[in-house]
């Protein structure tokens, strides 16, 4: 008979579930972050159990703009190894949205000039390339 690593009573039910090499009623197994019932799926690292959000915005991809987690349908630019979400691949002085193709300059860390600003400043030290998805 299984003893549940959650409540530590025996499993007496049809099933048993199996995560982390543990048994578990299906009624225990829940998130580690929100606790919300896991009885369909769940994601393991670390020893914790978490369900799809919580797991992504722990351990998932960050934008490079505003340090949220990046979502698998998200709309996204890259620049070298950095991941954006489009709307956060700006401009850090006109705030224009920064397009496939367009040439733009480095700024120190994560920050980007368009063409235009860039020209518009002259005699500050930028690192140019073109962006290319």
């Amino acid at each position: 008979m299984a003893i549940c690593a959650g409540c530590n009573n025996a499993i007496l039910d049809r099933y048993v579930f199996h995560v982390l090499e543990k048994a578990w009623h299906a009624s225990c197994i829940q998130c580690a972050d929100c606790k919300e019932l896991l009885s369909e799926t769940c994601f393991t690292r670390n020893g914790l159990i978490l369900c799809r959000k919580d797991f992504a915005r722990r351990y998932g991809t960050r934008c490079a703009g505003c340090n949220m987690g990046l979502d698998r349908n998200d709309l996204v630019r890259r620049a070298r190894d950095k991941v954006f979400h489009v709307q956060c691949f700006q401009c850090t002085i006109c705030q224009k949205k920064l397009d496939t193709g367009e040439q733009l300059y480095i700024l120190n860390g994560n920050r980007f000039v368009c063409k235009h600003d860039y020209l518009t400043n002259p005699g500050k030290s930028y690192f140019s390339f073109s962006f290319q998805n």
